[in-house]
């Protein structure tokens, strides 16, 4: 694991964020950060599929749900994973109150989902998760044994500024802290090693490159 990161950091950080979500949204949305229709956005455009089993990677309060159900309505699955009992119980409240079914929440780390799953799912998603989670390329090998062989995954996330725009990276980074994340985390290329990783089908920037949305098709073997 990285230095300054642990597990217990990261719970309580988490656990702190899950009560003040909200606020952090306004806050970014205030720097023209707008995660919320961002997300919309990147769930209608993923591909049409018929009765998938989805993964949703680091659920947190659930907010990817509703979506995927409005996207997916014949959808045969959805499954939420976070390391926090306190965004799963904020996601449980979601799920009620849209009434939805066929939905588990599973606690566990997004390191070792397969330690608590089993694949394949025909879609896998994160969202706003990977840029401040510890050795997330281990999470990148975790989807890639979890989706299945004509499965996609769907990364939108935050990465650092190249070029002259690198003198927003401290900007980029402050964001990153404030739902757990630190300069070591946020400086993992996780797009560009998901692009080696899997075969990219679309790519999308925004808030000039600092965020990005991937979608990828799984390699073949």
């Amino acid at each position: 694991m990285m230095s300054g990161v642990t597990r217990e950091k990261i719970r309580h950080i988490y656990s702190s964020s899950a009560f003040n979500y909200q606020m952090l949204l306004k806050f970014y949305r205030g720097l023209g950060v707008n995660l919320e229709r961002w997300r919309e956005d990147a769930i209608q455009r993923l591909p049409d599929l018929k009765e998938p089993r989805i993964l949703d990677v680091s659920t947190g309060t659930g907010a990817n749900i509703p979506l995927l159900a409005e996207r997916y309505p014949d959808y045969k699955e959805v499954i939420g994973i976070d390391y926090t009992s306190a965004m799963l119980k904020q996601a449980v409240r979601r799920i009620r109150e849209h009434g939805l079914e066929n939905i588990k929440l599973q606690l566990g780390d997004a390191r070792e989902m397969t330690k608590v799953l089993d694949g394949c799912f025909d879609l896998v998603i994160s969202t706003y998760s990977l840029s401040i989670i510890p050795d997330s390329t281990c999470v990148l090998d975790e989807m890639n044994k979890l989706v299945s062989k004509d499965g996609y995954i769907m990364l939108l996330d935050c990465q650092k500024f190249k070029g002259l725009l690198r003198i927003y990276n401290p900007i980029a980074i402050f964001l990153s802290t404030r739902l757990g994340g630190n300069s070591e985390t946020y400086s993992v290329p996780v797009s560009d090693l998901a692009s080696e990783m899997f075969n990219p089908v679309y790519r999308r920037l925004m808030y000039s490159g600092m965020f990005y949305e991937d979608l990828y098709k799984v390699k073949d073997a």
